[in-house]
């Protein structure tokens, strides 16, 4: 249910926004996280039992902050990049900069009595190679909904309605999918059933969206594509979060499942910014060397260098899966046997 939910709702956003943008404009896509928000700090302390972890001796202030700045200023990096260049000082002084800070993060986890990373858990091999697939998952997903967003507003002027709507096929079959694919893992194993599903993903973007035309039609160019992005989402997202979580000790389980939630979100603005970076500049290059080129050859040109990209990891998510995940058949995670006191003689 949660990789259902997980996949689903990223093809789903897709929608949601263009609704919003179509109805009340471009800024609603953030007025709307406030009453979403307030909602679930509302609804939280009702539906949530507490729970405490034993032993917790203080909270990782450092660790928090070294770790959000850092990636923070390696996704601006990336981005001032794409209009600054790689070489200009600003680029690489925050290049620096985040490099510095990731560091400290990783001295302070390791020195830390608290960590809000305590690196012992990625010695679980599927949990560790889960990440890496998701993260290469995002970095490949949030850029290809954001560069095809674009493709049909800049290219092939849909509204930011019906570019939503468009994405309908991506969102259904996501739904549908995952329920096939929680059935296909507890007969085949996560392994064989995430590795096909990333390679859909991957095939998507090398076979068709690297082949994008100026004159493209929905039916005639997105809607199979859109269809295969689908089936391959509800197929990765269940099996890579059953991966992740099967092997996992009870108390590790709140760590586990915020870093297999961080992983993507990392890796799509990690990939949003290079694929970004790769479009533009190749844009603008294009207009250099085609001096009577029109602005949607030259964006249809940018945008297939960027699936390259998109396409080379999605590949290496499926590698990484078919090479490194253990492929049995799921089995639950060993609960421990209750301690009986011992009988007391009065």
């Amino acid at each position: 249910m949660w990789g259902a939910i997980a996949g689903s709702g990223a093809a789903a956003g897709t929608l949601l926004g263009g609704v919003l943008t179509s109805g009340l404009g471009w800024s609603w896509i953030f007025f709307v996280n406030v009453p979403v928000g307030i909602g679930v700090v509302l609804l939280s302390p009702w539906l949530l039992r507490e729970s405490r972890v034993e032993g917790h001796l203080g909270s990782d202030f450092a660790g928090a902050f070294t770790v959000t700045a850092g990636l923070m200023l390696l996704v601006y990096a990336m981005t001032e990049a794409a209009t600054k260049g790689w070489g200009t000082g600003r680029t690489i002084v925050l290049l620096i900069a985040s490099v510095v800070l990731l560091a400290a993060f990783v001295v302070i986890e390791l020195r830390s009595s608290a960590p809000i990373m305590p690196f012992r858990i990625f010695r679980l091999r599927n949990l560790r190679t889960a990440n890496i697939i998701f993260l290469l998952l995002g970095a490949s997903l949030f850029s290809q909904f954001f560069l095809m967003t674009l493709y049909m507003q800049n290219v092939l002027g849909y509204s930011p309605l019906k570019t939503g709507v468009a994405y309908v096929a991506t969102t259904v079959t996501s739904i549908v999918f995952a329920g096939i694919g929680q059935a296909l893992v507890t007969k085949f194993g996560v392994k064989p059933v995430l590795t096909v599903g990333l390679a859909m993903a991957a095939v998507t973007v090398a076979v068709f969206y690297t082949r994008l035309p100026v004159d493209g039609t929905y039916t005639g160019n997105l809607l199979v594509p859109f269809l295969i992005t689908g089936a391959g989402l509800g197929l990765s997202f269940v099996p890579g979060s059953i991966a992740a979580l099967t092997s996992v000790k009870p108390q590790d389980a709140g760590l586990a499942s915020g870093l297999l939630n961080t992983s993507p979100q990392i890796g799509g603005a990690i990939g949003l910014a290079l694929a970004a970076t790769l479009a533009t500049t190749f844009t603008t290059r294009f207009f250099t060397s085609h001096p009577g080129a029109s602005l949607p050859q030259a964006l249809v040109s940018g945008y297939h260098v960027a699936f390259v990209l998109l396409a080379a990891l999605a590949i290496l998510g499926a590698v990484v899966a078919a090479l490194f995940i253990e492929g049995g058949v799921a089995q639950p995670a060993a609960q421990a046997e209750p301690q009986l006191e011992p009988a007391r003689a009065d």
